[in-house]
């Protein structure tokens, strides 16, 4: 723009849908792609590949602090939706054979059939796994807007990430022996806001996305189910939360000194 400092942002949104999101292999295909009703006839429903929101800004600043080159200070900020997922139960809850089954999401505990069993020692009662699974529904930004329906494939997007990068440069620039000599000393912080804070650029799963296990018919050929279980230090407990923070390479910050010649 102006005084050595350059700026570009940008905004978009992607939407992809398709009616089964393809395996390797056509069984593959088949037994993978979650539905509700017909597994023969899917639903147009959001592909694994949407995109969903993404924001970016970047910046950077020049000025010749010192008599042998520039330094340039950039930063690179960036919001985006990383993934999607889709509700299913952990086993085979219409008789197709088929681990690809959609929930139904639920008004109320009036509406939910959970059978009582004991995990590890520790036991659950249905009224302990409604409770639960209640709970669950209303913390969740999907579930909680879509009681009375089936899950739709896909329309879980797991939380925004928010990186920044920064990159400190120092030109230099020198005549030796009658030749033109330049190089460039530069610093990459890959995840910068990850080193001012360990909460800020970290990555968003699931606990899990099959909440719902042992579909069964009960004595009035109902499905009844279990709630899923995550293990803690104390021993199981009914799941509550739908993300996790990850921890990969990702979502820590990463520092690369590098020093560059040009020859002449």
């Amino acid at each position: 723009m102006s005084h050595g400092f350059t700026a570009k942002g940008a905004y978009s949104y992607g939407k992809a849908e398709n009616w089964v999101d393809p395996g390797s292999i056509a069984s593959g295909s088949w037994t993978g792609n979650a539905i509700v009703g017909d597994p023969n006839n899917p639903a147009l429903a959001l592909s694994s590949n949407s995109p969903g929101h993404r924001f970016f800004i970047s910046a950077s600043y020049s000025k010749k602090y010192f008599g042998w080159g520039a330094t340039t200070f950039s930063g690179f900020f960036d919001v985006r939706q990383s993934s999607n997922t889709s509700y299913i139960f952990a086993a085979d809850a219409n008789g197709d054979t088929a681990t690809n089954d959609l929930i139904y999401i639920p008004r109320s505990t009036s509406e939910m059939n959970f059978v009582a069993f004991t995990s590890s020692g520790v036991a659950f009662t249905a009224a302990d796994q409604a409770a639960a699974f209640d709970a669950y529904i209303n913390q969740d930004p999907y579930l909680s807007e879509h009681r009375g329906e089936y899950m739709k494939r896909g329309a879980l997007f797991y939380p925004f990430v928010k990186r920044m990068d920064l990159s400190i440069m120092q030109d230099l620039f020198a005549n030796v022996g009658g030749g033109r000599h330049s190089g460039q000393i530069r610093l990459d912080i890959q995840n910068f806001g990850n080193l001012l804070n360990h909460n800020w650029g970290v990555g968003y799963n699931t606990y899990q996305n099959r909440i719902l296990t042992n579909p069964a018919a009960d004595a009035n050929l109902a499905l009844s189910y279990r709630l899923a279980t995550v293990s803690t230090a104390s021993g199981p407990k009914l799941i509550s939360s739908t993300f996790q923070r990850t921890a990969g390479t990702f979502d820590v910050y990463v520092m690369m000194l590098s020093f560059r010649y040009t020859f002449n």
